[in-house]
C-alpha cells in the first residue's frame, strides 16, 4: 500500500521510507528516479513542498530531501518561496550526509545550477557557503574515520575534494559585492586546501578547476589579499589543457596588472606551461603585455609611458572589467619607480625625485580643476603612506631629501589595504572592475 498516493511526490517518498532498512536496495531504485527527474510541479506549491520535505528524513535519505530542497529552489518565484526554499538548503547542509552524495554526484551540480539561477547572487551565495562548509567538514570528517581503508578514503590529507558547489559558491560570491560574504567564503571556503578534483565534479575537470581558482582570484584581489589572490590565478595555469581558454587569458589580465603593481615586475607563466599556449594567450592580450612592458623599464625612469598607456587602454580595461585593478595599479607604481631611483642615488632632493620619475604626470598630482597640485608635497605624502623601511624622507631648512636605505625594501613591508582603494560601501560598489 502506497502511503503517499496524492502526493506529487509519491514514488520519491516510497523510495525514500525504504531508507533505514535498505541503504544500498534503496540507491538502487532512487538513483534511476533521479537521473529521469523532472519537476513533478507546475508552480510552487508551499504546503505540497512542505508535505513532502516533513517525511524525508534528510539524514537518511540525502539524495531524496536534496532533489524536493532543488524543486523548491527552481520553483520559487517570490520572497515568500524563496525563504521556504532557504529553510530546506539550509537543513540540506545541516543534517544532510556526504556519503549518499558519491551515490549519485549529479546532484551536487544539480544543487550547484538551481542556487545560481535563483537571481539573489547574496542568498545563494550564503546557501552555497553553508552547504560547501558543511561538505568540506564531512569530507575532512571522512578521511579520519576511515584511515584504513583506502577505498573510501576522499583524499590522502586533506581530504577535500572540489565540488560543482565549489564552484558556484565562488562565483555567486563574486556577483554578490558583499564584503561580508567576501571575507566568510575566502576564509572558509578558499582557504581549505584540496586533495584534488574527484569524482564529484563531472564533465571538464580541468576547466572546473581553473574557474575556481579564477573566481578566488577576484574574491581576494576584492578583499586586498593580493598574494592569495595571485596564488590563486597562477594555479588557473597548473593543469596541462589542449586549448587555451577564455578562463586563462581572463586570468592573465587579472594577474599581470595585479604583479606588476605588487612586485613591479614583469609576470612569468610557470616554466612547464606549454610556448604554443603562452603565445595564443600574449597575442589575445597584447594590450596587457605591452602595458607590463612600459610599465616595467629598467633603471630610473618616468612614469609618463605608464600613465599614458593606462589612458589609451581605458576602453579596454573597462571592457574587460579591470579599471578597479588599473587604478590600483596606477596607484602603486610610484612606489616601485621610487625604489629604483635607490639603485643608483644615495639620495635625492624630493624636487629633483619628482622630476626624475614624471610625477607630475601621475594622477596623484594631477591638475584638478582650476586648482594647482603641489608636486612636491603630493609626492611627500606618497613617500610617507608607502612605509617604507628603504625610503625615508629627511626634511630640514635646506628642504626635503629623500634617502634611500641600505635595508632592502620588500613589497611585503608595505600595508595590504584592498586593492580597490578605500573601504566600506565604497569598495564593495567597486570591487567587480577588480
Amino acid at each position: 500500500m502506497n502511503l503517499f498516493r496524492g502526493s506529487a511526490y509519491s514514488n520519491l517518498l516510497s523510495v525514500a521510507e525504504r531508507a533505514p532498512l535498505s541503504t544500498a536496495k534503496t540507491h538502487s531504485l532512487l538513483v534511476p528516479l533521479l537521473q529521469g527527474w523532472r519537476v513533478p510541479l507546475q508552480e510552487f506549491n508551499a504546503d505540497e513542498l512542505n508535505r513532502a520535505l516533513g517525511r524525508v528524513d534528510p539524514a537518511r535519505c540525502t539524495l531524496a530531501y536534496a532533489q524536493i530542497a532543488i524543486d523548491c529552489v527552481v520553483l520559487c518565484r517570490t520572497s515568500e518561496h524563496a525563504e521556504l526554499a532557504a529553510q530546506a538548503v539550509r537543513r540540506l547542509a545541516g543534517e544532510g550526509q556526504l556519503q549518499q552524495f558519491l551515490e549519485y554526484p549529479a546532484m551536487l551540480q544539480r544543487l550547484a545550477d538551481a542556487l545560481g539561477r535563483i537571481g539573489e547572487p547574496g542568498l545563494a551565495c550564503s546557501l552555497l557557503a553553508d552547504v560547501v562548509e558543511s561538505l568540506i567538514a564531512q569530507m575532512a570528517a571522512d578521511r579520519i574515520s576511515t584511515e584504513q581503508d583506502a577505498e573510501q578514503r576522499l583524499g590522502r590529507n586533506s581530504g577535500v575534494r572540489l565540488t560543482p558547489v565549489h564552484i558556484e559558491c565562488a562565483r555567486q560570491c563574486v556577483l554578490a559585492r558583499s564584503l561580508a560574504l567576501h571575507q566568510r567564503v575566502a576564509s572558509q571556503v578558499l582557504s581549505v586546501a584540496l586533495d584534488g578534483l574527484g569524482s564529484l565534479v563531472g564533465g571538464q575537470r580541468g576547466r572546473a578547476f581553473m574557474e575556481y581558482n579564477y573566481y578566488a582570484g577576484m574574491v581576494f584581489a576584492a578583499l586586498g589579499e593580493a598574494d592569495a589572490a595571485l596564488r590563486a590565478w597562477q594555479r588557473v595555469f597548473a593543469l596541462p589543457a589542449r586549448h587555451v581558454s577564455a578562463i586563462s587569458i581572463a586570468a592573465y589580465k587579472r594577474r599581470a596588472l595585479l604583479h606588476v603593481a605588487r612586485h613591479g615586475t614583469k609576470p612569468k607563466l610557470p616554466p612547464f606551461f606549454a610556448s604554443a599556449h603562452a603565445r595564443t594567450i600574449e597575442g589575445h592580450a597584447a594590450a596587457y603585455v605591452a602595458l607590463v612592458d612600459v610599465c616595467c623599464p629598467a633603471g630610473v625612469a618616468s612614469l609618463a609611458p605608464a600613465v599614458a598607456k593606462v589612458t589609451e587602454m581605458r576602453n579596454v580595461l573597462q571592457n574587460d572589467e579591470n579599471a578597479g585593478l588599473a587604478r590600483h595599479l596606477l596607484h602603486e607604481l610610484p612606489a616601485h619607480y621610487i625604489r629604483r631611483c635607490g639603485s643608483v642615488y644615495a639620495s635625492l632632493h624630493v624636487e629633483r625625485l619628482a622630476e626624475l620619475i614624471g610625477f607630475s604626470t601621475h594622477p596623484l598630482a594631477a591638475t584638478r580643476g582650476r586648482e594647482a597640485v603641489d608636486v612636491v608635497g603630493a609626492l611627500v605624502r606618497y613617500i610617507r603612506d608607502m612605509n617604507d623601511p628603504g625610503v625615508a624622507l629627511d626634511e630640514s631648512a635646506m628642504g626635503v631629501v629623500v634617502r634611500f636605505m641600505p635595508v632592502r625594501a620588500t613589497v611585503s613591508s608595505l600595508p595590504n589595504s584592498a586593492l580597490l582603494g578605500g573601504g566600506g560601501a565604497g569598495a564593495e560598489r567597486q570591487w567587480m572592475e577588480a
